[in-house]
């Protein structure tokens, strides 16, 4: 009976053990994950107290600072209060201060212009014309023959979705009428009522980028050649719903840059240099040596871009021909050097937990509650929130 005891006693103490493991250990992480929360909230609050001066450098010398948010906000994210690179630049000593540095935990912050990226939302909230230029921009994006094997395969339904087809789906999806974008007859929703379960076109602004994943001819392949290539940077991505419709010139990748360009260059009957497999290599260079140079030395005036893709050789100092962009009017209409609409993406990690916010921020505008002052005061206007 001892030994029957004993052994039930065992049992029950190593259960009772193994049950207040599980408890710390579900208590200690629920406590990391709340640190966690606070600093990559706290990486959103100094990312936009960091962008409302933008008005004051970013207005006056086209320079993009938020690209080096890391650096800006070291002073607080440095174990050591900012003892290392920002305060070597500066020639201070920040080890003093009080309130800086972070000593449980760390957090992580990237500043992305939404602003240098296709807005596929402009068709839904702007006139014709800016229709027709969301039109022009992702035909030209698809435009290059490198993508035909993509075109030319069925998808998992057996389907065929030419460019033009998947083109006009972005912007019938978002725009408010029951029309198609060409105009050729009324929208069809047998694809979207055959999916399982089935669904209808949005007919509203896209609220998201991921909504994408719910038009037809939309896979995998195309999200990671004309939506998002690389995920684990957002720079990179190449569409936006947040921008303001402009790209800059001073932030676009250059697969934006090149739609931009091959939009402008076309001529009348729609027809670009840039289907010319030898102009295109040549407008690839000259836009790899304009993402290279407006790194330290940023575009004033959208003018001056296209002086450089023209004239690379005097703009750019490099030894290739220039490329024609015929529409210099129309230019000023689609492309800017100057953004007020960013997305702030901030991981604050302790421990093993991980916390991530992506918020995005209008910096232009005045603030409802003071008519007086700039919404850039307070922070921006907040556009989208998640946090995972």
């Amino acid at each position: 009976m001892v030994l029957i005891a004993l052994t039930i006693l065992g049992a029950m103490t190593a259960d009772f053990m193994e049950t207040n493991e599980v408890y710390l250990a579900n208590t200690v992480n629920h406590r990391d994950a709340v640190k966690a929360e606070y600093l990559a909230r706290s990486g959103v609050n100094l990312s936009r107290l960091a962008l409302s001066v933008q008005p004051l450098l970013g207005g006056s010398l086209n320079f993009p600072f938020w690209q080096y948010a890391d650096v800006l906000l070291e002073p607080f994210t440095d174990s050591e209060g900012g003892a290392g690179l920002l305060g070597d630049m500066a020639g201070i000593s920040l080890e003093d201060a009080q309130g800086l540095g972070v000593e449980d935990g760390d957090f992580s912050v990237l500043i992305v212009d939404e602003d240098s990226k296709i807005n596929v939302n402009v068709g839904a909230v702007g006139k014709k014309k800016d229709r027709i230029r969301l039109l022009q921009q992702l035909g030209m994006l698809m435009a290059p023959r490198e993508y035909d094997e993509m075109f030319d395969r069925q998808d998992d339904s057996a389907s065929f979705f030419e460019r033009e087809e998947i083109v006009c789906e972005i912007l019938d999806w978002a725009d408010p009428d029951e029309e198609l974008c060409d105009q050729s007859g009324g929208e069809d929703d047998t694809y979207y009522s055959r999916q399982d379960p089935e669904y209808e076109r949005k007919n509203a602004p896209y609220d998201s980028l991921e909504e994408l994943h719910l038009i037809k001819g939309i896979g995998d392949d195309f999200w990671s050649a004309f939506v998002d290539p690389d995920p684990t940077d957002p720079e990179k991505r190449v569409l936006t719903v947040w921008g303001k419709g402009k790209v800059n010139v001073n932030t676009a990748p250059a697969q934006v840059l090149f739609a931009q360009i091959c939009m402008l260059s076309a001529d009348e009957s729609g027809l670009s240099p840039c289907m010319d497999m030898g102009m295109r290599f040549n407008l690839l260079q000259i836009l790899q040596g304009v993402v290279m140079i407006r790194t330290f030395m940023p575009f004033s005036k959208v003018s001056d871009f296209i002086k450089a893709v023209e004239n690379p050789e005097e703009r750019l100092f490099l030894p290739i021909t220039g490329f024609p962009v015929v529409n210099k009017r129309e230019a000023r209409r689609v492309l800017t050097t100057e953004s007020t609409v960013f997305s702030i993406y901030s991981e604050g990690t302790v421990g093993k937990t991980t916390r991530r916010i992506h918020m995005v921020v209008d910096m232009e505008g005045l603030d409802m509650l003071n008519p007086t002052q700039s919404v850039a005061a307070s922070g921006g206007k907040v556009l989208y929130w998640r946090m995972e």
